[in-house]
């Protein structure tokens, strides 16, 4: 980032309040959670205190969203969205961000916790020490909640926070419970613990979805939480009461920012602090009381008693702005109410008075403070560090993701009954396929079907995936619920279980009541590898759509070229110069090159009779020389034609069987790391970390 040149005004218009180290957690013992407090009960480990500084604070957007410069953290920068932010977030305290829409309040909530992609200046302490290069660790001591629900719909309250304790928490299984429970019971979530989040029938009214994403949260016992717009949607009293639930939160040594537009006055009255941002600039730091004296001294617009000081500030900007309707004219409105914030307070210029500073100690993670020549920065003493190991990860996300699956019954069996009934269709076609020269391009065409049909329905499938569950998967990831790899390595492995159920179960009818030659074994073995190579092409591809109507579209995209040019609809040699290449990394032709061999090894065609032969019936020729014989004067090694002309006709070598196999698996290996590069882009840079593909494989 580039040096700060901005001067640190306005900063701390009082002095904080002293900050003591508790002796248990939250100044509380373990058994004192009914008569001592509420929070701070459902863990035994201690909290400590934090100070987060924010100092001449610039964050300017990129210029460019390209697939490349978005995986490099590359881009010109562009807007300034932020314009020397100084604040000071302290324990015990209910923060309030203010502004109009567009003001840059999510902007600056997702630049405090590292999820901002554009280019940061100035500083960020945490209890004195420099966090310079290291916005991502604050993910270890903070927790953000977006304004939209991240939760996975089927699941209830309950089995929401047990895969989360299980996935965040090492305790046993008893102490994760107790924590559980006392979350449930102070956040009022009884009634509705057992009830999905949303099905076809009922769902959970959005402040109970709002407690239940701050339960998850309060897991870990964070030291900020921060929260967009935990209001929205609400009316006026669960909105109130959610900001009261917030405030008893704050109380226990935590510092709580919310984000909000316009707050009516009993919440208003709830906050500590105030900070008032409009076009990225501050216009007031302060406690709500000291607005009201702010508005009647400073800005000769006195807010009376039983008005909201925050509707009479937001109005007063309003009518400010609207005099003239040039955007120019606007920004300038916004640079006086800017300036008069920096000019009203002399005292807030002293941004150390009174502060206390504690060495930055959490779980395993210790930053310590060197100095080499070239400015001072952090020497990471040990990587960051998850509750649970990588292996246990794995599991849980599994788990969680088989649930969810068989939570959706519906989907599941009619999933299968799709295949069933595809399966019985293509059956009911080609069934019993008879061993006739003259029948052979109906057993070409009856393999080629069902090898297509694996290949559309995965691809249709995955086009999707990522997108449907992005939101809830970049809010874990950045959250610190687990590594990404564990995640995408769940989703592999589950997802190829319910795919190789479908698989099972339409391979076995086709080939049966098709009556194919080829092994059971290697008739399931290709249609499975095709399943997943086509999955996770499907996978990979519609991470690049922004919608899923787009990413519907991609499968016929790649599907067509690899149908057309696999050789089944027109020969290689046939096939243009400029599109050989296509035909060469063709998955479906390597598929359908695969399970013409072993359909047509060792299949003994009927022998050609005479009168075939004159109708143009025998597309291999008469494969018996003494066709034109009667059938008692032939020898019995003429009766039947082998199966490998066919093969040698369409220039398919039985011995390439394992050259296609090895090539097609390959692929499969390619795309599944692919697709996990798919997946950390749209994670982790569109999610909005700003880490770039350097921090893919970190965590």
């Amino acid at each position: 980032s580039r040096a700060s040149t901005q001067g640190h005004g306005n900063i701390d218009p009082e002095d904080p309040a002293p900050l003591e180290h508790p002796s248990s957690f939250g100044g509380l013992s373990p058994h004192s959670e009914e008569k001592n407090g509420r929070y701070g009960t459902f863990f035994d480990e201690e909290i400590e205190q934090m100070v987060l500084k924010v100092r001449g604070l610039n964050y300017y957007s990129r210029s460019s969203t390209s697939c490349f410069t978005q995986c490099i953290g590359g881009g010109n920068p562009s807007r300034k969205l932020l314009s020397n932010i100084n604040a000071t977030l302290r324990p015990n305290q209910l923060v309030a961000l203010m502004g109009p829409s567009g003001a840059g309040k999510s902007t600056f909530l997702r630049v405090l916790t590292g999820r901002a992609d554009g280019e940061i200046e100035g500083k960020l302490e945490l209890n004195g020490s420099p966090l310079e290069g290291k916005w991502e660790r604050m993910a270890m001591i903070s927790k953000f909640l977006p304004a939209e629900d991240v939760l996975y719909q089927g699941f209830t309250p309950m089995q929401l926070l047990s895969y989360a304790a299980s996935l965040r928490l090492r305790c046993s299984r008893a102490q994760m419970l107790r924590r559980i429970n006392l979350l449930i019971r102070e956040l009022r979530l009884e009634k509705c613990k057992d009830t999905a989040v949303t099905t076809s029938t009922h769902s959970l009214s959005t402040g109970e979805r709002k407690r239940v994403m701050i339960a998850l949260e309060l897991l870990t016992n964070p030291n900020f939480l921060l929260l967009d717009e935990p209001c929205s949607g609400l009316d006026s009293r669960n909105a109130e009461q959610t900001m009261k639930l917030l405030k008893d939160i704050s109380k226990n040594h935590r510092t709580v920012v919310v984000s909000i537009h316009q707050p009516s006055k009993n919440i208003f009255e709830l906050f500590d602090t105030v900070i008032w941002l409009n076009n990225g600039e501050m216009c007031f730091y302060g406690s709500p009381a000291k607005l009201r004296t702010y508005l009647r001294d400073k800005l000769d617009s006195p807010c009376g008693e039983l008005e909201n000081p925050a509707s009479h500030f937001m109005q007063l900007m309003e009518h400010k702005a609207q005099q003239p309707t040039s955007k120019g004219r606007k920004k300038k409105h916004t640079r006086e109410f800017s300036a008069i914030w920096k000019q009203s307070s002399p005292r807030a210029r002293d941004t150390d008075a009174g502060l206390k500073h504690y060495p930055i100690t959490k779980g395993n993670l210790q930053l310590t403070w060197q100095s080499d020549g070239f400015g001072a920065h952090f020497v990471e003493e040990e990587a960051y560090e998850f509750k649970i190991g990588f292996c246990r990860q794995v599991w849980v996300l599994f788990l969680r993701r088989a649930q969810l699956q068989l939570i959706d019954l519906n989907r599941f069996v009619f999933n299968l009954s799709f295949y069933v009934m595809a399966a019985a269709f293509l059956g009911a076609i080609f069934w019993r396929l008879e061993l006739r020269q003259e029948k052979l391009r109906d057993r070409e065409s009856a393999v080629f079907s069902t090898i297509t049909f694996t290949v559309w329905m995965s691809l249709n499938t995955s086009s999707p995936k990522l997108l449907l569950e992005k939101a809830v998967v970049a809010h874990e990831y950045h959250n610190g619920y687990y590594r990404l790899p564990a995640y995408y390595i769940a989703m592999l492995l589950c997802d190829t279980l319910y795919m190789s159920i479908y698989i099972v179960v339409f391979a076995f009818i086709c080939w049966y009541m098709m009556g194919l030659n080829a092994q059971w074994s290697e008739f399931y073995l290709i249609n499975w590898m095709l399943a997943l190579m086509s999955d996770q092409l499907g996978f990979t591809a519609g991470s690049l759509a922004t919608s899923i109507t787009s990413a519907m579209l991609i499968a016929p995209f790649v599907y067509v070229p690899c149908s057309i040019l696999c050789g089944f609809f027109i020969t290689p040699e046939n096939i243009p110069a400029y599109f050989r290449w296509l035909h060469e990394i063709s998955f479906i032709r390597f598929g359908w090159h695969m399970i013409m061999v072993s359909e047509f090894v060792g299949l003994e065609i009927e022998p050609c009779t005479y009168e075939d032969f004159r109708n143009g019936k025998c597309p291999l020729g008469p494969c018996n020389p003494q066709f034109d014989r009667p059938m008692s004067q032939q020898h019995h090694k003429f009766l039947h034609c082998p199966g490998e002309k066919v093969l040698e006709v369409l220039d398919m070598p039985p011995d390439m069987w394992n050259t296609c196999l090895v090539r097609l698996s390959a692929l499969v290996l390619g795309l599944v790391l692919l697709g996990y590069i798919a997946c950390a882009r749209v994670v982790v840079t569109r999610g909005g970390s700003g880490i770039g593909c350097s921090s893919l494989f970190c965590r």
